[in-house]
C-alpha cells in the first residue's frame, strides 16, 4: 500500500517571525527588556555626573552583551542556530539520561554458576 508523502522537520527549525536582518520579535522584546532595565538602573539615585557617567557605561556595555547573544551564530555555516539555542541544547544534554552499554558476560559462566546453584 503507498502511504503518503512524510514531512520531517528538523529540530532546528525556527516558528518564530523574522522581522529584520534575522533578529526575531522575541529578540526585540529580549533587547527592549534590557533597554528598559537599563534605563531604570540610570533612574535611581545618586546623580552625580561622574556616577551617572559610569551607570551609562555600564547600561551601554550591558546592551551590547545583550545584542550579541542575540546576534552571534555559533555555527556558521548554520544561520538558524543562535546562541541561545546552542546552550538550551547543550543544557538538556547534559540533564538528559544517559544510555551506557555494559560488557556482555560469558554465557557459559552464568550457567555453570545456575547450575552448581541448582544442585545444593
Amino acid at each position: 500500500m503507498k502511504k503518503g508523502k512524510e514531512f520531517i522537520f528538523p529540530e532546528n527549525v525556527d516558528k518564530d517571525y523574522g522581522i529584520w536582518k534575522d533578529y526575531t520579535l522575541k529578540d526585540f522584546g529580549y533587547a527592549a527588556l534590557a533597554g528598559l532595565i537599563g534605563l531604570v538602573f540610570i533612574a535611581i539615585p545618586p546623580y552625580g555626573l561622574i556616577l551617572v557617567l559610569i551607570k551609562i557605561v555600564i547600561v551601554v556595555l550591558a546592551m551590547a552583551v545583550v545584542m550579541a547573544i542575540l546576534t552571534v551564530r555559533p555555527v556558521s555555516a548554520r544561520k538558524n542556530i543562535k546562541v541561545r539555542d546552542h546552550f538550551n541544547m547543550k543544557r538538556r544534554y547534559a540533564n538528559s539520561q544517559k544510555l551506557f552499554y555494559l560488557k556482555s558476560k560469558k554465557r557459559g559462566g552464568l550457567i555453570a554458576i545456575e547450575k552448581d546453584h541448582q544442585t545444593k
